[in-house]
């Protein structure tokens, strides 16, 4: 891939399932726009995507059932907690009782539940990153990409 004379070269890796990879290197390396690649942000020139073992290279991103999480949160500053988590399950499912309760389910686990009604700005960065994380875990992807996403959340919350 080609990024502006930026490019990735022979990266080759496997991983099962239920596996955790860390991908480690200094700053501009090329880590985030690995994950961006595997997500469907960019193609790849050459060479192939697998997620259990189906070809997935040039499938669009919301055809992957590959999550994103990043460390800036990329979240909806005008809808609520509630709609930011909603937004990519209401893609999939309909009936608002289900898109309701998978929300309720997801915020308690992730203790941001009494936060729905809030907008992104009105929260701490430990908020915005678990908000971030409920919205790419509800839709129950096959793969989680996660670039850099315990940066914001306090000591107590990266031990749970």
């Amino acid at each position: 891939m080609d990024l502006g004379g930026f490019k990735l070269r022979d990266v080759t890796f496997s991983v099962d399932k239920c596996d955790y990879v860390c991908i480690i290197g200094p700053t501009g390396v090329g880590k985030s726009i690995l994950l961006e690649t595997i997500a469907g942000l960019y193609n790849p020139k050459k060479g192939r995507i697998l997620l259990d073992g189906e070809d997935i290279t040039h499938l669009p991103p919301e055809r992957k059932h590959v999550g994103v999480v990043y460390q800036d949160y990329a979240l909806f500053p005008h809808m609520t907690v509630f709609n930011n988590i909603a937004y990519g399950l209401r893609k999939k499912i309909k009936d608002k009782n289900i898109v309701k309760q998978e929300v309720k389910r997801i915020a308690e686990l992730l203790e941001i539940d009494h936060l729905l009604h809030r907008k992104p700005g009105t929260l701490s960065g430990d908020e915005q990153q678990r908000v971030a994380l409920a919205r790419a875990l509800i839709v129950r992807p096959k793969l989680l990409l996660m670039d850099e996403p315990f940066s914001a959340l306090d000591v107590r919350q990266r031990g749970s």
